[in-house]
């Protein structure tokens, strides 16, 4: 199974879109330090998770892999949710273009589920806004 290959056809894209906006924001992947506690600076944190993997209901494949992915937006609180909002909408616009792009003879056939969200959350605690997407995904290593 090749874990690293799959996450890059979805860390790549992602971290991509948020370095092209102006400013550029920080996405922080899995195992990677986040922001720092109490930061009022705006950033995006990726999750994945891997659930059943070589499933043969998927293909007689063995680099076949299903999953959920997380993907948190924290902005400015205080500031109403419009830059949060738009943020989103960068995230989501990466996994409608995963989602369009055609397999190919080689590579990670990535495919994601239905979206849920976005959730929002603004607790009295906490220094930033958060809005939250989550999804299923499939992906196939091709060789």
């Amino acid at each position: 199974m090749n874990y690293q290959a799959i996450r890059a056809s979805l860390e790549t894209p992602l971290l991509a879109a948020f370095s092209a906006l102006v400013p550029a924001v920080p996405v922080y992947f899995d195992n990677i330090t986040a922001a720092p506690p109490n930061t009022t600076t705006e950033y995006v944190r990726v999750n994945v998770t891997f659930g059943l993997t070589n499933d043969p209901t998927l293909t007689s494949s063995v680099d076949n892999a299903r999953g959920a992915i997380i993907i948190r937006i924290f902005t400015e609180k205080g500031k109403g949710p419009a830059r949060n909002q738009t943020l989103l909408t960068t995230a989501v616009d990466v996994l409608e273009t995963l989602n369009n792009t055609g397999k190919t003879a080689t590579g990670v056939f990535f495919r994601v589920g239905s979206l849920n969200g976005p959730t929002f959350s603004a607790t009295e605690d906490a220094p930033l806004f958060m809005g939250r997407v989550d999804t299923s995904f499939t992906a196939t290593v091709l060789t």
